[in-house]
């Protein structure tokens, strides 16, 4: 399989397939995924999540991974899981409109990136670390990573810019598997969703300067030489999630049989009116640099799901085959259209995708639209495509004033 590529490359592809996080391998169970996208993303999966709440999806969970703007709606989950309470026979929490979706809704409203952006130009401080103070002041206090629940596992992800591989912050542990693992990190939840949605290069990068003596070595070893670890590990470099995985699928996909991917990014654009400028041009071949990693990641899971829903029983998938469902702020809703499913306007859902990125207010009523927009294209893609949601109760929206079709 890696007889083409040149031996360090090689080496360091199997390292990464052959390495295993704590806690295991593939085993039955439930991971979520949720994309970044800037307030867009997070209103969307906030919609999603409603909607496999009232399928009693949410609740099955062990597992819930997330990238960028996503870790701030998974940080809020997180906090905000006990005071959901117990879950009806169904797996429904009942509280889940008032204690989630509308706190992220009203988060929402604020607008953060620009006043962030340029604060961190100023000496001695970053947009990251404008962005963790935002965070804690409006969202998530001076709550840290030990504040989570233990189940299930919460997971905020970044991207390492000196190892390039995905960095994981958890209850448990902080880490990659190239430098090792942080073990019980009491950091605030406020710098680790700022790192995880740290877009460069205006709010990156978020910097972790650690002690020497910090970091545990995997059970296998570092995966460097004792003679540079240090400098690694003394001071690290993160940035956006989505940097390495957009959707934040790697924590879910390689544990869990079951899951389930809320993609809220924006969807690429083909247009015959290129710019030919240097910049126009390298803005461009970054976009489809980027749209071809993000479509080879859709079609692998969307490949894995068709393998997967057709068995019907965990512990009968085989190879790569995984059970659940994928669905994405750029999905058509003709092609899920279930018995009683949320009218749609097709016209109007598609522009959802190419709201501006960033976190700033997009108004009441959009805001409100997209959170319908992801609950409603959860249910259509939960019930067309997993046999697990099959019966199910016909969908309402969160918000009926800002309904999916054309006024």
């Amino acid at each position: 399989m890696f007889d083409e590529l040149s031996p360090s490359t090689a080496k360091v592809v199997q390292d990464a397939v052959a390495f295993q996080w704590d806690g295991g391998k593939l085993e039955p169970g439930t991971g979520i995924a949720l994309s970044g996208g800037g307030f867009k993303a997070m209103l969307f999966h906030a919609g999603a999540l409603a909607r496999m709440n009232e399928l009693g999806l949410l609740s099955r969970a062990q597992r819930i991974s997330s990238v960028s703007a996503g870790s701030i709606l998974n940080g809020h989950l997180a906090l905000s899981w006990n005071k959901l309470g117990q879950a009806d026979r169904n797996g429904t929490f009942a509280s889940f409109q008032h204690v989630i979706v509308d706190p992220i809704y009203n988060f929402s409203r604020l607008s953060m990136d620009i006043g962030d952006i340029l604060t961190g130009l100023l000496p001695g401080t970053s947009g990251a670390m404008q962005l963790a103070k935002s965070y804690e002041k409006y969202l998530f206090g001076t709550k840290t990573l030990q504040d989570m629940p233990d189940s299930p596992r919460f997971i905020v992800c970044a991207t390492n810019l000196q190892t390039g591989v995905l960095w994981r912050f958890s209850k448990p542990y902080a880490g990659d598997y190239v430098i090792g693992r942080l073990d019980k990190p009491a950091m605030a939840i406020s710098h680790a969703v700022a790192a995880s949605s740290a877009f460069p290069p205006v709010l990156s990068p978020a910097l972790l300067e650690l002690p020497k003596g910090s970091f545990t070595d995997w059970p296998n070893g570092p995966m460097l030489d004792a003679s540079e670890i240090d400098a690694y590990r003394s001071r690290v470099i993160l940035c956006d999630g989505g940097i390495y995985d957009n959707h934040g699928v790697e924590p879910i996909v390689k544990r869990y049989l079951t899951n389930f991917v809320s993609d809220g990014g924006e969807p690429f654009v083909r247009t015959a009116d290129v710019h030919t400028d240097w910049i126009g041009q390298l803005r461009r071949v970054l976009d489809v640099t980027d749209n071809q990693v993000r479509a080879l990641r859709r079609r692998d899971l969307i490949q894995r799901f068709i393998d997967g829903n057709n068995v019907r029983e965990e512990t009968k998938l085989t190879g790569e085959a995984r059970m659940g469902a994928y669905w994405g702020i750029g999905t058509d809703p003709r092609r899920a259209d279930p018995p009683n499913a949320v009218p749609c306007d097709v016209n109007l859902v598609r522009k959802f995708g190419h709201v501006p990125f960033g976190l700033r207010d997009l108004g009441e009523i959009l805001s409100k639209q997209l959170v319908n927009w992801g609950y409603a294209i959860c249910d259509r893609s939960l019930r067309t495509n997993y046999n697990g949601a099959m019966g199910a109760a016909q969908p309402k929206l969160p918000y009926p004033e800002a309904p999916l079709t054309a006024s």
